[in-house]
């Protein structure tokens, strides 16, 4: 990923400005009153201050999981979402040619792809899905039909990445074992 945010980023701002945002923001995460308004936020422990254009609209407006987002359907909510954040500043005081626009940072990381670079180093859980879907084929589209390059890929993810991966698949199937055998003690044999 290091490696690849020359391409998504704008040298001019790799030095500011930085803005204040909450890494964890969410619906659950949020309180509102009966005209929708936002009340309260929780969870600000996971706020810190970051580049602006690692700012983007929360990846939940379409109500889909991280790493199932269909894109399609997500950028008419972002066009919505921009819309109306670009309303909200022009009708701010200072509205002029030489300001810096969020809107504008914002519409350029859509374009650009910095919106799933940002969203992918956001979430650790989605990283892959996010890669493989939204940012790798910005760079070579056949690569997605040509099994060799997840061959390939897999090692750089992680040092000695082969016995990473076979670790994980193990503890994925004694979890599931696991899993399995605590939910079937609690489900009464019915079968007569």
């Amino acid at each position: 990923m290091r490696a690849i945010s020359p391409n998504f980023f704008q040298s001019e701002l790799c030095r500011g400005p930085f803005v204040y945002t909450l890494t964890d923001l969410h619906q659950s995460n949020l309180f509102v009153d009966d005209d929708w308004n936002i009340t309260k936020v929780l969870d600000l422990e996971w706020a810190t201050s970051r580049p602006v254009e690692m700012l983007h609209p929360p990846y939940w407006l379409t109500n889909q999981s991280v790493d199932g987002i269909d894109a399609q359907e997500y950028e008419q909510v972002h066009q919505e979402f921009m819309d109306a954040l670009e309303e909200e500043e022009r009708a701010f005081p200072g509205y002029g040619p030489n300001r810096l626009f969020l809107s504008n940072i914002l519409r350029r990381g859509w374009t650009s792809g910095a919106f799933w670079y940002s969203l992918a180093l956001d979430s650790p859980t989605g990283l892959f899905a996010i890669f493989y879907d939204h940012i790798q084929p910005r760079f070579e589209k056949d690569h997605l039909n040509d099994p060799g390059f997840f061959g390939i890929m897999k090692c750089y993810w992680s040092m000695d990445a082969n016995s990473f991966i076979q670790a994980k698949l193990k503890d994925k199937e004694e979890y599931d074992s696991r899993l399995k055998d605590a939910f079937a003690a609690d489900i009464p044999n019915t079968a007569q």
